[in-house]
């Protein structure tokens, strides 16, 4: 219920202003009359209600206009001299407005001085109308310092969490894990190619965090992590995968997310883990259409739409992964599925590699 009217108030500006000049009403005519009868607090509760827009009037102007536009931008003389006016001015109205009518017409305790626009009375008055403007700016600092520290714990935490998933990305547990089991596995069965794929594993993790430190991340160096993928697999499993690359043009030129292939490959090997055959994989990459293709092609005992289904269910993962920074066709077919993918995102691409006709080429090539 607290968190509700919290919000509510966070939400609503009008309704936060509205509660705290109640609060500046009821608050100074309980101090103005306390231990005084009805009539004296109904007076001072009349006196505050008909100066309302006085001092609602001065403390806006002095905080929505004087402020920001003067003080911050360090127009100091300008700002005197409005202050003081503006101090001058509203509480000589207010002294009209008191002396004038409501002490007339209100019980407050409160005598009519003839001289009341002196003009040490003046400044007296305005110092009492000064307060409400002192405490507004301090509740709106206080407001603003405690969301900029929010804010700041916010992008903290969020600075937080994308270096966790960087390191997550960087050190690929699912795939580390999956190895793992089944070096575990090829340990207990004492197969002579334990050593081999540890040796493999711990490379492969070594070479994916260098991948990613790299300053110029090239998509060819994810094809040959990709390659020792499938090279790893085909130990941990004693049957090597049917994965087929088809590269066109310069694969320096193919701007993706990294490590994008190489999620996807790797996911695919652990969806059908424990299926007797690993579906077959065309990975098609074209350095002059700046695209990948994945087909899947599936060749086990499932049925085919329930293969169907758990190849779009990955896909639909990756794309969920990637969300904003690709763009992903994925389309379902009897064998399996298929994915085309574009980068939309140039921020986290691979860098462009030199065009291949510029290398050891005697003649100046124009850009």
């Amino acid at each position: 219920m607290t968190q509700r009217v919290m919000l509510k108030l966070e939400q609503n500006r009008r309704l936060r202003h509205l509660i705290f000049w109640l609060v500046w009403v009821v608050g100074f005519t309980f101090i103005k009359s306390f231990g005084e009868s009805m009539e004296v607090y109904l007076g001072w509760f009349s006196y505050y209600l008909i100066t309302l827009p006085i001092f609602v009037t001065h403390t806006y102007l002095v905080t929505y206009l004087l402020v920001p536009f003067l003080l911050n931008r360090r127009l100091f003389p300008l700002f005197i001299v409005l202050f003081l006016l503006l101090f001058y001015g509203f509480s000589v109205l207010e002294l009209l407005l008191s002396n004038e009518f409501i002490y007339k017409w209100y019980q407050t305790g409160t005598e009519v001085a003839g001289d009341y626009l002196a003009p040490a009375n003046v400044i007296l008055s305005g110092l009492g109308n000064l307060y409400i403007v002192l405490v507004f700016l301090t509740v709106r600092t206080i407001r603003v310092w405690y969301h900029a520290d929010i804010r700041s714990k916010e992008l903290q935490h969020t600075d937080l969490q994308q270096q966790m998933e960087n390191a997550i990305t960087r050190v690929q547990p699912h795939m580390l894990l999956y190895a793992i089991d089944h070096i575990d596995r090829m340990v207990a069965e004492s197969s002579p190619d334990v050593t081999r794929a540890i040796a493999l594993t711990s490379e492969l993790l070594n070479e994916v965090m260098v991948y990613h430190e790299e300053k110029y991340i090239l998509f060819s160096g994810e094809i040959e992590l990709v390659r020792k993928l499938v090279t790893l697999v085909s130990l941990i499993r004693e049957s090597k995968p049917d994965v087929e690359f088809f590269i066109s043009g310069d694969p320096g030129q193919i701007k993706m997310p990294p490590m994008i292939l190489f999620t996807i490959v790797d996911q695919i090997f652990r969806k059908f883990e424990e299926e007797p055959s690993l579906p077959e994989l065309n990975i098609e990459a074209s350095g002059f259409s700046n695209m990948i293709t994945v087909q899947i092609l599936y060749k086990g005992t499932k049925r085919h739409e329930e293969t169907r289904q758990e190849c779009l269910q990955s896909m639909q993962h990756i794309e969920s992964y990637y969300k904003g920074q690709v763009s992903m066709n994925i389309e379902s077919h009897s064998y399996g599925c298929s994915v085309s993918i574009r980068n939309i995102d140039p921020s986290p691409a691979n860098t462009i590699h030199p065009r291949t006709d510029a290398i050891n080429t005697p003649e100046q090539v124009i850009n």
